[in-house]
């Protein structure tokens, strides 16, 4: 248990391998699931959701055929249980335990039960798709508040934060936050590093840039931190030498540190092209306003909103996904600059090109979209996914970007018009 709180799963692993073996050779039922779950819990720490939930469910069945109350014990695997199940979408599997745990005696619920039970009921409901989280939220934030296991509330709640960033969700996200910092103020610091990943996740959503760095620099700091302490506990009477050699080492690469962080924060997760926060920060640049020539392009995927309704959100996410990898493709540092706009609207700003490129570029991105052939059944335009486009270019005179970005909107909108207008009276 000492490796695994402190991180280090594979030798927990081998630890907890040698207790199993010990305790099936004195065939002690309840040592033989205290083995399997804390074996699931190493895979389940590593992001191997299939094993895990292969050793919680033998954890389970010898937990239910032993005669005596392990109602505590089964809610606590078959939390486990449903939250592999939600991470891996097998939503049958998810309701299957959540009626397990339903089973349980109400009677016989000990603090932290019920927590459990939201929790999972929470997972059940959004992996169906149900849109109304309220009411289940807000019982699982009043019965946090009646379990004297802070320890249980924040491994509980922590999971929930997970999901409501996941769903955009800045109201439940952020209050989650704010108890999971009141609960880890004297938690052990590989703790607050999980943390600091939920808060990064939490700003990248809804913060500043200034929010988003601050939490970056925390989370580098909490890093520092971590290795010092493993520095101390590993290296004994070399660790002022090492420490000198690192400080040198962190010195030299502090840049490329920044570099990283800045490409973190200009990046869209999605799509791998710029971001919107880059888009805005690129179009106050006063270098930008000095060119001699500057053209913007607006660009969406047609009938989107239809595709993601006749394939799903996953389907639809990969859509952007190609649609990213194809934009990457014409991306020229300084030159061309791709940017996800917003949902499925992308923009482009072109440095000193000749309108004839700019048209070139954006032609053959429209065309290596159609070489994938990607199935769309409800567009009225194509039977494949397909884009529309609209540009503006200013040359030898001042730029207003903000009337580029204006004249080309309107063009990508008379352009979609146009098109819907020849597939009209071609049918």
């Amino acid at each position: 248990m000492y490796y695994n709180a402190n991180y280090e799963e594979i030798k927990a692993l081998e630890y907890y391998l040698k207790s199993l073996d010990a305790s099936e050779e004195c065939q002690n039922q309840m040592l033989i699931s205290s083995a399997y779950n804390n074996i699931a819990t190493c895979f389940d720490m590593k992001c191997n959701y299939l094993e895990a939930i292969y050793y919680y469910d033998k954890c389970y069945h010898l937990l239910d055929n032993m005669n005596m109350n392990t109602g505590y014990s089964k809610a606590v695997v078959l939390s486990n249980l449903c939250n592999c199940e939600y991470k891996l979408k097998q939503k049958e599997k998810l309701h299957e335990h959540l009626k397990l745990f339903e089973r349980l005696k109400e009677n016989e619920f000990v603090e932290g039960m019920q927590l459990l039970y939201l929790f999972c009921k929470l997972m059940n409901i959004h992996s169906q798709n149900n849109t109304s989280l309220n009411t289940i939220m807000d019982e699982i934030l009043n019965e946090q508040k009646k379990v004297e296991n802070r320890l249980l509330v924040y491994q509980v709640l922590k999971n929930i934060c997970s999901i409501m960033l996941e769903i955009n969700n800045q109201k439940y996200s952020n209050k989650i936050l704010n108890i999971l910092n009141e609960i880890q103020d004297d938690a052990e610091i590989k703790s607050k590093r999980e943390l600091q990943k939920l808060i990064i996740s939490y700003y990248e959503k809804f913060g500043t840039q200034e929010e988003l760095l601050k939490a970056y620099q925390e989370f580098y700091n909490i890093i520092l931190t971590i290795e010092d302490i493993d520095m101390v506990d590993n290296s004994g009477g070399l660790s002022a030498t090492i420490e000198l050699y690192r400080t040198k080492e962190r010195q030299v690469s502090l840049e490329k540190e920044n570099e990283q962080l800045e490409k973190l924060m200009n990046t869209d997760d999605l799509t791998q092209v710029f971001n919107r926060r880059c888009f805005n920060n690129d179009i106050i640049n006063q270098t930008l306003q000095n060119k001699s020539s500057v053209a913007v392009a607006m660009i969406d995927i047609d009938y989107f909103k239809q595709y993601n309704d006749i394939y799903g959100h996953q389907m639809g996410d990969q859509a952007l996904i190609e649609v990213g990898k194809c934009m990457n493709k014409y991306n020229r540092e300084g030159i061309v600059r791709f940017y996800r706009y917003g949902g499925d609207e992308f923009t482009v700003i072109f440095i000193d090109q000749s309108e004839e490129n700019v048209c070139e570029i954006m032609d053959s991105l429209i065309n290596d979209i159609k070489f994938k052939e990607i199935p769309h059944k409800g567009s009225k335009t194509d039977c494949i996914l397909t884009l529309s486009y609209g540009y503006a270019i200013c040359t030898g005179q001042k730029i207003d970007i903000q009337a580029l970005i204006k004249q080309a909107d309107e063009q990508l909108y008379q352009h979609k018009k146009l098109r819907r207008l020849v597939t009209l009276n071609k049918k």
